[in-house]
């Protein structure tokens, strides 16, 4: 199969169609054959439901003994209603959840833990879940809460906290990426459901979680140690994504439930059941806050365009979600913004008027009722939120270019503009300044349009004293505003479809040069964050990333080979007007008489291995473990199968993704970067890969090649990205390697099989006494790193590894001026390669240098 082909289906027309169908409902059989509990556990609920005609609206009262679980039903001795209690639900919506919760998650624990481990969990999360819920009302009512203590007598129904339990306790087995995405799902709903809903049913409910999480923990084995469950840079961008677009819903959530009472429920009141301005109840309710008028007020504030309007925030989380998806660095701004606006608006609303509990006509709410205690998580739920996408904010790289920036600036800011001098003009006329109290009630007037709460789309008897025109504008600039807005933020964050990342022209313009000719780790310049200096003529260029003063370059220039140098120098002249520090960093002794004549000194870095594939052989005893890895391959049933990422099946990316997990899982630091690319790099069109599949459709390893150019041709590809799953057979990247020899040679002369960052080998190094002097400094600390990070990420195995390959060497070197520089180098080295580390995992890494 030639690099660029995608495995074609076999067959054609109805025969394909009939073999699917078939596999289809084989696999189909095969999964409910798989789960006898399950489906046992859901006709029993189903059917008792029906029975008794409690689909409808839950079950009569005089199976209420039976058909739930409570604090007085226990005391009584009514132990079994614990469990009888897991087979109703409360109305035909709870049923239909249920059932669904049951069939999937329930379902999924069943094939991964067995019937028997199944079943026992099961029971064993609801008596745990109970249990912790009645503890928690217990400890609830002596505090005084105003809360739970209301659910201490509270009659529990339905598998929820059951279910939940053993799903996360099956999570134990999961791979690594379904393990933490099940978990940071499960536990974040869980979560939000409890603060935004608040009823008994979801407390119980999250207690289950929280047991089963314990008992996946105890499955797992990963007691006291967590940090093997450390994430990829994008899969932290997809867990936070899912965590913001998870709590975004939460004060829609609270107005489809008739009666939330979750400490966040207030925020239906924030966001759904706004109040009139002060000025406004002044006016209208004769200078007092009289409950009675505030009530009629707040109905005034309906209608569709108001409801319209209160899914702002909502909608601009969602698409904020999307673009930390993608890791666009203006989305975690908005994110972060707008979480910080909302605690600011919900200590506003409760600063004003928390002394409406105060009348005794009106019931104490539970928040106004219990004050701090309930007040304190609408300000730390979305601080707590703001703290997590501030402490992760290295993970997004992808900034927004500076033309977009102010384009959308300019959109807004133009539409506010003319829609609030609209009103503005209006308001004048009809006598504002004597009726709402000058400047000041204007400014009132317009926060109340355009934050993103719901404004009055019908008359009311609040603005009897409105014309038309003023009360049309007043309802409805705030709802074109933010239509405006919302669609406008889309159009910024949708990166691949809109190229409005600040580098997207220059590293198109990189690309076209690269395909003119560049080093072996020249396709590595167009990879985040890498900025672009081009030459004035543009027959060249270098990528580079400028830490602190240093321009630090990723590989020598790039584009045609005649005017490299000229594109180095240009290079220097450009750092020397701008007050950086060049360092050339990856490069091969092409540049080293140009550079050792102005001065620069140089450092072996890396050993490139580099394979002559037309006439290797894998032949002799040299090769004999080589020749072993193909054997076992093909006894095996495995296929390297070629393609680009993009092409192959869905299936085949998702388990690209839960290898690439599994491997990160195991560091304890953060994935590494700058000359070693992760999934998002695999994205690229241009870059192959090949997998080992074996004969089940598991991915066994996987590796990429990227491609070199010389002189406008394509002559080598240089090995990237690395996997193997942890359960793999012996000598699958043998396997891999030796396919890409096989596959490749047909096409080129030579393969690269890249450098070993940090594992330089002085005994291969061609030219050792080349090394200047002054440079001890620096290749010292390099080799200490590179011993410090050996039991982590395995630089040096690795390099030993392909020494197996016979390959031969080429030093790659950082070349630098002033070696009072090589501190300020080696911090930039740092931050390149390991752009996410933490104060925490530097410290940890100082003491391992120490020792």
């Amino acid at each position: 199969m030639s690099p660029g082909a995608t495995p074609q289906p076999r067959g054609t027309g109805a025969t394909s169609l009939q073999g699917l169908g078939r596999e289809g409902l084989r696999q189909s059989l095969g999964h409910l054959r798989a789960v006898p509990f399950t489906l046992t556990v859901l006709a029993v609920f189903l059917v008792t439901g029906a029975a008794t005609g409690s689909f409808l609206s839950g079950p009569p009262e005089s199976l209420l003994d039976v058909a739930s679980v409570s604090a007085p039903a226990l005391k009584a001795g009514q132990w079994w209603s614990l469990f009888t209690s897991l087979f109703f639900a409360t109305n035909l919506l709870a049923y239909a959840a249920a059932a669904l919760m049951i069939l999937l998650l329930l379902g999924l624990a069943e094939r991964k833990l067995g019937t028997r481990r199944t079943a026992m969990f099961y029971f064993a999360a609801q008596f745990a879940a109970v249990t912790l819920f009645l503890l928690l009302t217990q400890l609830a009512r002596y505090a005084d809460d105003g809360w739970l203590s209301r659910m201490v007598d509270a009659r529990l129904m339905g598998p929820y906290a059951a279910v939940l339990g053993v799903s996360l306790a099956s999570s134990g087995l999961l791979p690594t990426l379904w393990q933490r995405r099940l978990r940071t799902a499960v536990v974040s709903i869980s979560l939000m459901l409890v603060l935004y809903v608040g009823h008994a049913e979801t407390v119980v409910g999250f207690a289950g979680a929280l047991a089963g999480l314990a008992a996946g923990w105890w499955i797992q084995g990963d007691r006291g140690t967590l940090h093997r469950h450390r994430s990829t840079g994008r899969e932290t961008r997809n867990l936070l994504a899912l965590t913001v677009a998870i709590f975004a819903v939460g004060p829609i959530l609270t107005a489809m439930v008739r009666t939330p009472t979750g400490p966040l429920a207030l925020l239906r009141d924030v966001v759904l059941n706004p109040l009139p301005t002060l000025t406004q109840m002044e006016r209208y309710c004769g200078g007092s806050v009289d409950v009675t008028c505030l009530e009629a007020g707040r109905a005034g504030f309906a209608g569709p365009l108001g409801l319209a309007l209160a899914v702002v925030p909502v909608v601009l989380l969602l698409i904020c979600a999307d673009g930390m998806r993608h890791g666009r660095r203006l989305a975690l701004r908005i994110a972060i913004t707008l979480q910080l606006a909302v605690t600011v608006m919900a200590a506003v609303y409760l600063s004003l008027f928390a002394r409406i509990h105060q009348y005794p006509d009106r019931p104490r709410t539970g928040l106004l009722g219990s004050g701090v205690v309930h007040v304190l998580p609408l300000v730390v739920v979305p601080l707590v939120l703001v703290v997590l996408l501030a402490a992760n904010r290295r993970q997004f790289r992808v900034e927004t270019s500076p033309r977009a920036r102010r384009a959308l600036a300019a959109v807004v800011g133009g539409t506010w503009l003319v829609l609030a001098s609209c009103y503005t003009g209006v308001w004048l006329a009809a006598g504002g300044m004597d009726r709402d109290g000058g400047l000041l009630g204007l400014a009132a007037e317009l926060s109340r349009q355009y934050l993103p709460l719901p404004i009055p789309g019908i008359y009311s008897r609040i603005f009897q004293g409105r014309n038309a025109a003023e009360a049309f504008l007043f309802a409805t600039t705030g709802i074109i505003f933010w239509a405006v807005a919302l669609a406008a933020v889309w159009v910024v964050l949708q990166r691949r479809l809109h190229r409005t990342d600040a580098a997207a022209d220059d590293r198109d313009a990189a690309r076209s040069l690269i395909r003119q000719g560049g080093d072996s780790l020249s396709w590595m310049a167009l990879w985040e964050p890498n900025r672009y200096w081009f030459a004035p003529d543009g027959r060249g260029g270098v990528a580079y990333q400028q830490h602190g003063n240093v321009a630090l370059t990723l590989a020598g220039p790039f584009g045609p080979a005649a005017f490299r140098e000229e594109t180095a120098t240009g290079f220097i002249r450009y750092c020397a007007e701008h007050a950086l520090i060049p360092c050339f960093y990856s490069c091969t002794d092409e540049l080293w008489p140009m550079l050792k004549g102005r001065g620069f000194r140089r450092v072996a870095v890396a050993q490139e291995t580099r394979l002559a594939v037309r006439m290797l052989e894998f032949k002799g005893k040299d090769w004999q473990n080589v020749r072993t890895a193909l054997n076992r391959a093909d006894k095996t049933g495995v296929q390297a199968v070629w393609g680009r990422y993009a092409d192959f099946a869905p299936a085949l990316r998702a388990q690209l993704v839960e290898v690439s997990e599994e491997w990160a899982a195991q560091k304890s630091v953060p994935e590494m970067g700058f000359t070693l690319g992760g999934i998002d790099e695999l994205e690229d069109g241009e870059v192959l890969c090949c997998l080992a599949v074996d004969a089940g459709g598991q991915v066994q390893g996987v590796t990429s090649w990227l491609p070199v150019y010389a002189d406008g041709r394509l002559v080598s590809w240089t090995l990237d990205f690395m996997r193997r799953r942890g359960d793999a057979f012996p000598g699958v990247m043998e396997f891999l390697i030796a396919s890409a020899v096989l596959e490749l040679r047909s096409t080129v002369d030579v393969i690269s099989l890249s450098g070993s960052p940090l594992a330089k080998d002085t005994a291969t190094v061609a030219d050792v006494a080349g090394q200047e002097a002054g440079s001890g400094g620096l290749a010292g600390i390099l080799d200490v790193v590179g011993k410090a990070l050996e039991p982590i990420y395995g630089f040096r195995s690795l390099a030993t590894f392909k020494s197996r390959f016979k390959p031969e060497y080429r030093t790659l070197y950082l070349y630098y001026q002033d070696p009072l520089h090589l501190p300020a180098m080696g911090r930039a080295l740092s931050r390149a390669y390991l752009p996410g580390l933490s104060v925490r995992q530097s410290a940890r890494l100082l003491r391992t240098l120490v020792r």
